[in-house]
């Protein structure tokens, strides 16, 4: 069986803080499995049989309109419960999740969530954080969007974000995802991201080196995202 109490981030999602008995019946009823890089852990539209809670790693989550366009939703990190409104509420996955690094996930079936939720109390404090925590970030998803009244704030206001998610409260994050990818994330172009990018690292806003991005001047960043 593996065990949470040595995880270092055991204290992230909704289900770090079940009794023990409560925790012993999520263990008993559930696997840890490990998903190299790229790997889609589920797909938009299929059904929600089993909830995903992400021990390590980042995966993207995307979107696909009718017409084929896909958009990147958010990246999700270490501490993510993925697949609850959807297990919940028996309807199917409302996006697609593929893993942008080797990822650790435990992962639970959608029955067997259900039977915790109504035997332990506490577990059911656990969704609703999750479930408060996924509106949380469509809000702040939709601010990214609507607030920024130029590409360049909203491409500003997405580093200012994943600076604030880095787990290792630096300044310098990894920037996983390609130039298309930012766009989507941001409602611009590839080619816009491109500029935005070269124009923050000539004027020393940010300094790049591969994947790596270190955020120099957090307050001009602040400045053009005003969200």
């Amino acid at each position: 069986m593996n065990k949470c109490m040595t995880c270092p981030n055991r204290e992230k999602n909704g289900f770090c803080h079940l009794s023990d008995a409560g925790s012993e019946f999520l263990l008993a009823n559930s696997v840890v499995v490990e998903y190299p890089r790229g790997t889609v852990m589920f797909r938009e539209g299929d059904a929600a049989e089993t909830i995903y809670i992400l021990c390590s790693g980042r995966l993207k989550m995307s979107a696909t309109s009718q017409e084929g366009r896909t958009m990147i939703i958010r990246v999700a990190g270490s501490g993510s419960v993925l697949g609850m409104s959807a297990a919940l509420s028996a309807a199917p996955h409302e996006a697609t999740a593929e893993a942008l690094e080797p990822c650790r996930v435990r992962v639970m079936p959608a029955r067997a969530l259900h039977t915790l939720l109504r035997n332990y109390p506490e577990s059911a404090v656990g969704a609703a954080c999750t479930l408060a925590t996924e509106y949380r970030t469509a809000f702040e998803e939709a601010r990214r969007i609507a607030l920024p009244e130029t590409p360049a704030g909203r491409v500003a206001c997405l580093l200012l974000d994943w600076m604030a998610a880095n787990e290792k409260k630096s300044s310098t994050i990894t920037l996983a995802l390609t130039h298309d990818e930012v766009a989507s994330m941001t409602a611009t172009t590839r080619e816009t991201v491109t500029r935005t990018l070269s124009r923050f690292k000539k004027e020393g806003v940010i300094q790049a080196k591969g994947v790596l991005i270190t955020i120099l001047q957090p307050n001009v960043l602040q400045q053009l995202s005003a969200c």
